[in-house]
């Protein structure tokens, strides 16, 4: 075998390598956290500020996952008060299994999400409410 036929061998293997790399990145699915994510970062200090808030709190929101679901123990101290936000259960791996929920515990300061909602997997969760006109943000990683 000449040279230029072993050449032209390692070209077309080299062409053939780079095709199948694109077809399959763009097969591959990739998905924001967010529809506004850049308009989010844009406002990231306010973030930091929620996150600093709810750190220095005494008693913060708690979850425990049963096998009925999730349920969140929101603090007594805070019960009293009126309280607006939302919980955000965010799928990596499929952003059509996402669920938000609104912030609205029962008279023991717990609120529910139903198993039926939820898949087997992994989970990021984020709790972001407001009380007393402060911000405050939680956020932690969920296996159901």
């Amino acid at each position: 075998m000449s040279w230029g036929i072993k050449i032209s061998i390692v070209y077309i293997g080299f062409v053939l390598l780079i095709v199948g790399m694109v077809l399959v990145s763009f097969n591959n699915k990739s998905e924001l956290v967010t529809k506004d994510y850049y308009m989010q970062e844009l406002n990231y200090q306010q973030r930091i500020d929620a996150i600093h808030n709810e750190k220095s709190l005494e008693e913060t929101v708690t979850y425990q996952v049963t096998s009925e679901g999730i349920s969140f123990a929101i603090p007594k101290v805070e019960n009293s008060k009126k309280i607006e936000g939302e919980i955000l259960l965010f799928r990596p791996s499929d952003s059509s299994k996402d669920i938000t929920v609104k912030i609205s515990p029962d008279t023991n300061g717990v609120q529910k999400i139903n198993k039926s909602l939820l898949s087997k997997g992994i989970y990021k969760m984020s709790i972001t409410w407001k009380n007393n006109n402060l911000s405050y943000y939680k956020e932690e990683v969920i296996t159901i």
